[in-house]
């Protein structure tokens, strides 16, 4: 069952975002409905037009936590799944150290800059996780 004191909240969310972004109603209600569908959302649009301040607030205001990188064509997935972790490594396992990274189920909203510009190995890295809300990493299945 939905939380009734959620609808107020979210309005009052949208109202702080409609006062602060003018004219990205209906990017913001867009947001406020993939949110609470649990389902993601991809912005485009020419480079200044708010986008990346709007998901920063947006998280903001609904206290989310939050993960933001931005891919080029040379990022690596160590970047946004964590490195190796060396020492369990040494022990015969392959872990990533995952603090304040992408895999942390406690990161509620994940905003990825300019994926279009990703190379092929980050976006076949993503593709579990966009589907299928899981990441593997040495048989480990994460969820995320």
């Amino acid at each position: 069952m939905i939380d009734p004191t959620l609808a107020p909240k979210l309005q009052q969310v949208a109202r702080h975002l409609e006062r602060t972004f003018l004219g990205k109603t209906e990017t913001i209600r867009l947001m406020l409905i993939a949110a609470l569908a649990g389902e993601h959302m991809v912005l485009i649009g020419p480079p200044g037009t708010a986008k990346s301040a709007l998901v920063r607030m947006f998280s903001k205001l609904v206290q989310a936590s939050y993960f933001e990188y931005l891919l080029t064509r040379f990022t690596e997935p160590n970047e946004i799944f964590g490195p190796i972790d060396i020492a369990a490594f040494r022990e015969g396992q392959y872990k990533r150290r995952t603090e304040s990274m992408l895999p942390l189920p406690e990161s509620e909203i994940v905003f990825l800059d300019e994926v279009f510009k990703a190379n092929s190995a980050i976006l076949n890295s993503l593709l579990s996780v966009l589907n299928e809300r899981v990441y593997t990493v040495g048989g480990q299945v994460i969820k995320v």
